[in-house]
């Protein structure tokens, strides 16, 4: 089940990256921590183009949507220790939630 709201005092990692006050530095950093587990789950993710929260899984882990240069589209986990692991490519998500990662775009 996803929880589409943040709960109080979680997902302050993704509080970060997707504030637009956020310092530059800190967003390039978790940015940065999505591509590396996007790239070691075996996709191509040279950079990232956008992100976007989806809520909370049952675990109360924060789980965002990042879509990739080039394309591809996945979704993360942000757990409550601050660790980043990958959950599933967009497409996979949106056929098992019924939620897509972003409004108006393909899950490719």
């Amino acid at each position: 089940m996803i929880d589409t709201s943040l709960s109080q005092g979680r997902g302050w990692l993704l509080a970060l990256v997707l504030t637009v006050a956020a310092s530059p530095a800190a967003a390039q950093l978790a940015q940065q921590a999505f591509q590396v587990v996007i790239t070691r789950a075996g996709h191509d993710c040279q950079g990232i183009e956008r992100t976007r929260a989806l809520g909370a899984g049952s675990n109360t882990d924060a789980l965002v949507a990042v879509a990739c240069t080039r394309g591809g589209r996945h979704v993360v986990a942000i757990h409550t220790d601050n660790s980043v692991s990958y959950m599933s490519a967009c497409e996979a998500f949106a056929t098992g939630t019924g939620l897509v990662c972003f409004d108006g775009q393909s899950s490719r």
